[in-house]
């Protein structure tokens, strides 16, 4: 449990019920930590126009601004809050009706203490599968409705239009296939982008070339990638359409590999150490719906097994599906959207 919550609770409180007495913080909000959090949330809130957006600070307050998105800075008194962070502690108040959102889908790396998820009321997992997961380690207020940030391309938001349109935005050669690499996190022990990082300027010929990187990835790093000729770096929080146009995608341990078997699409793994935060039945997920690789050398071969025969792995990345993803149909927002309104009280708009 963070610390400023017990140094907090007691004068945040007594502001919450004055303000309350007053009647001068009845509404329900949305709380972000960062601009990938709204992002992460926008397909639900499209659905909860009510919710007063808060930010963390000052900085987080200016990019969503650029986004054209008002909102206002903690500290912040609500009777309702949503958020997609382990942040409930923000809002010490126990009469404050909390409920959380994952901010990627399913647990790639350990859940972390029971403690931070049980001050919510409500915690939404990307499935039932990991709700029940959850359970066994003590986090009983979850409950698995799916992963917004997916139903865009499955109910039709992201059309055919669009992605022509942003392939050749992208430059992309129609005549060759594309590569989507990813790479989680360089210091977290569980990434492979040392094994390619220098070497993708030897698939430009032959390939269309994709890269999304980590958030927190060393500036010099993606400045050496995106000055490769013919790759291109994805820079938007939304890779959901980039994923769509690549034939194959090739990663490590990054939960960006969920979103790629969700959408179907042929994945290689470079293979990496487990450390403590890994989780071993990810892992062995990601073996079965992926063909793993040890270094570069084998990445060609591995990608001409795919062009020989698509449908390989197919029928294991559904089954992966069906234990990170609930209702992974294009509805996963608006159910969101309605367990937030029966949970604070909130009626439908007609």
């Amino acid at each position: 449990m963070v610390f400023s919550y017990y140094l907090l609770k007691i004068p945040y409180t007594i502001s919450f019920k004055l303000l309350s007495i007053l009647k001068l913080n009845n509404y329900s909000a949305a709380y972000f930590s960062n601009l990938l959090d709204y992002q992460m949330m926008k397909p639900v809130l499209k659905y909860l126009p009510e919710l007063k957006i808060i930010s963390k600070n000052k900085k987080v307050k200016a990019e969503l601004a650029k986004t054209g998105v008002k909102s206002s800075i903690l500290p912040a008194f609500p009777q309702n809050v949503l958020m997609c962070r382990l942040a409930a502690h923000k809002f010490p108040a126990k009469a404050i009706k909390k409920i959380g959102m994952r901010h990627g889908p399913f647990h790639f790396k350990a859940l972390p203490d029971k403690a931070s998820f049980l001050l919510f009321d409500k915690f939404i997992f990307t499935s039932r599968k990991e709700a029940e997961i959850a359970a066994k380690k003590g986090i009983t207020n979850g409950i698995g409705l799916g992963y917004p940030k997916l139903d865009a391309a499955f109910n039709g938001t992201i059309s055919d239009l669009m992605l022509k349109e942003l392939a050749n935005k992208t430059g992309l050669d129609r005549n060759n296939k594309t590569l989507l690499f990813s790479a989680t996190w360089q210091k977290s022990g569980m990434s492979a982008l040392y094994k390619w990082q220098d070497r993708i300027n030897e698939l430009t010929s032959e390939y269309n070339v994709l890269v999304t990187l980590h958030p927190w990835t060393d500036d010099a790093v993606k400045d050496k990638i995106k000055n490769v000729k013919g790759v291109h770096l994805i820079e938007d929080y939304d890779t959901i359409p980039y994923i769509m146009l690549a034939d194959i995608c090739i990663g490590d341990t990054s939960s960006i590999l969920a979103e790629c078997c969700a959408l179907d699409k042929p994945i290689i793994t470079f293979i990496t150490p487990s450390v403590p935060r890994s989780v071993p039945m990810v892992l062995e997920m990601i073996k079965s719906f992926s063909l793993q690789i040890n270094d570069f050398d084998e990445l060609i071969p591995t990608v001409n097994k795919y062009i020989t025969n698509p449908k390989l792995k197919q029928v294991e990345r559904h089954k992966a599906n069906d234990i990170m993803f609930s209702n992974l149909d294009g509805s996963a927002a608006l159910k969101i959207a309605k367990l937030v309104r029966s949970e604070f009280l909130i009626k439908e708009v007609n």
